[in-house]
């Protein structure tokens, strides 16, 4: 593949002495490492290097399908080959101008880049360093190139010692994922499974960095062997019951929830066969708080995980939303006082984005018959937010409203003086509140949650009324003996019909034809007095 960079006519052609990498080319995914210990020539050519066929050459023409190019006379500089199928751009690069950035330990190096190609020095004849380049020092540099073994973009670093000045390079390996994912470049020393700096896993879906020179972590746990077992540690928030699972995307893993960063700490849960039989999944009970280590390794001595691995972190709902209080249709006061806990919101009104409302306080609401219904704050003290839904979401997790709003007051009373107050229809329609997107009316016997807070975060307590408007609601439907009230008699009359209704039930309150745990949520959300 021919040069646009100026090119000596020496054409010396040599293969470097390197580290046998075992398999290097095999079909199954894993990261490939060559151990070159390369002294890149102080000239204007420097050495031209192929990274999959380890191939070198102080000439383009004579290092066939070359990739990267590090050269310079008194300086150091990196130049890379265009020529298809090599990408347009080769180096990673955070910065905006310059050659490769200098990366630190734990940078992953994947699709999103951002990759770039410049001539510029990063060492000048000086020895000063430009985008982290330092002398005296290993520089990790990050970049992609086309595999001719795959046929297929991979993604790698290299380690480059550079001495008192830039003259003095040696190119100490290479290394890459041969199945074209991202990977990270990993802490230097050996594996310490109790470091500070090991990445932990969080509620949601998690990325971590898996170092398969963890030898001396090996778990005996659960009737099998975990091997080179990383660990991650994870904390709960609110008490309940938490699932992990990691699906490896080459390999196989195993995992084990353990009570402390040792191999032989106590098995709070042994991992189960998940994703085809390439992952595994925990489910444990844990208190509020609790810290656990997820060991995380290989089913297989032989199996290769790659540089990452995922783990994804299923949460209890947080209890404040379950247990929150219930609103019924008509005014009922609301307030946020003693609220700490900002919730985020993905807001339906403004096209899937998120937005916070602050020192949250929960409530939810049980409607009596289908139909179109309107929530209102107007009037409120102080600048609210309001956010509507049908799922609990999970400590630090975003609550997928069905409708929000921060800012609309169509109420006959008039809005809080200074502010305008949120309120908001369930349904989008003509006339009706601008700015909330929900193509559907609420459903009878559906519980849904809602959650009102401040505008921002230095906005006072915020406190007022809720008002809920819609269809007329039944005059008490839950009290099932007209006794006015809906206690423990109304539900025993409901256990009693519980299930298929043979013709129709007093009990069945959303007309579905039966009587199941909707309509007990509709008997629980009325409880008490009638009004």
């Amino acid at each position: 593949m021919a040069s646009n960079r100026p090119l000596s006519t020496r054409l010396g052609f040599h293969f470097a002495a390197c580290a046998t990498v075992a398999a290097a080319q095999a079909a199954h995914a894993e990261v490939v490492r060559w151990d070159c210990n390369l002294v890149i020539p102080a000239n204007f050519d420097g050495l031209y290097i192929n990274i999959a066929t380890q191939g070198t050459g102080t000439s383009s023409t004579s290092s066939a399908g070359w990739d990267i190019n590090p050269y310079g006379a008194t300086t150091l500089n990196f130049f890379a080959s265009t020529t298809a199928p090599n990408p347009t751009t080769t180096y990673l690069r955070t910065q905006t101008t310059g050659g490769p950035s200098r990366l630190q330990e734990g940078t992953a190096i994947g699709a999103s880049g951002p990759f770039a190609n410049s001539t510029a020095a990063v060492i000048s004849a000086t020895g000063v360093g430009s985008n982290g380049w330092t002398i005296n020092s290993v520089n990790y540099f990050g970049f992609r190139f086309y595999n001719e073994t795959t046929g297929a973009v991979n993604y790698g670093f290299g380690a480059m010692q550079v001495g008192a000045t830039a003259a003095q390079r040696t190119l100490l390996f290479l290394s890459y994922e041969n199945n074209g994912t991202a990977i990270v470049i990993p802490p230097s020393g050996p594996y310490d499974p109790c470091a500070t700096s090991n990445p932990s896993a969080s509620i949601g879906a998690n990325t971590v960095t898996y170092r398969d020179d963890a030898t001396v972590a090996n778990v005996t746990a659960c009737g099998g062997t975990i091997f080179r077992a990383n660990y991650y540690r994870f904390t709960a928030g609110d008490a309940g019951s938490y699932t992990f699972q990691t699906c490896p995307t080459s390999g196989a893993a195993s995992m084990a929830l353990l009570s402390a960063c040792d191999s032989s700490a106590s098995v709070l849960a042994c991992g189960t066969s998940a994703c085809g039989g390439t992952g595994s999944t925990v489910t444990t009970t844990l208190a509020a708080g609790a810290s656990v280590w997820l060991a995380v390794g290989k089913s297989t001595a032989d199996a290769n995980l790659g540089s990452t691995v995922p783990i994804t972190v299923t949460a209890p709902p947080i209890a404040a939303c379950v247990n929150a209080a219930s609103a019924p249709f008509g005014i009922s006061p609301f307030s946020n006082a003693g609220q700490t806990v900002d919730q985020t919101v993905l807001s339906a009104a403004t096209g899937g984005t998120t937005s916070i409302i602050y020192k949250a306080a929960w409530y939810k609401f049980v409607p009596g018959v289908n139909g179109l219904y309107t929530f209102s704050l107007c009037g409120s003290v102080n600048d609210t937010k309001m956010a509507l839904g049908t799922a609990c979401p999970a400590s630090g997790q975003t609550f997928q409203s069905l409708a929000y709003n921060d800012d609309t007051c169509p109420c006959s009373s008039g809005c809080g003086t200074g502010t305008t107050q949120p309120s908001y229809s369930s349904k989008m329609g003509a006339g009706q509140t601008t700015g909330i997107v929900l193509n559907t009316e609420l459903t009878a016997g559906t519980t849904y949650y809602i959650v009102v807070g401040g505008f921002g975060a230095t906005t006072a307590a915020v406190s007022g009324n809720l008002e809920i408007t819609g269809p007329p609601q039944p005059n008490c439907p839950a009290d099932l003996n007209d006794d006015g009230f809906v206690n423990g008699d109304d539900l025993g009359i409901l256990l009693s019909q519980w299930g298929a209704c043979a013709s129709s039930c007093s009990a069945d309150f959303n007309n579905d034809g039966f009587v199941n745990g909707d309509d007990l949520g509709v008997l629980l959300a009325a409880w008490g007095a009638c009004p």
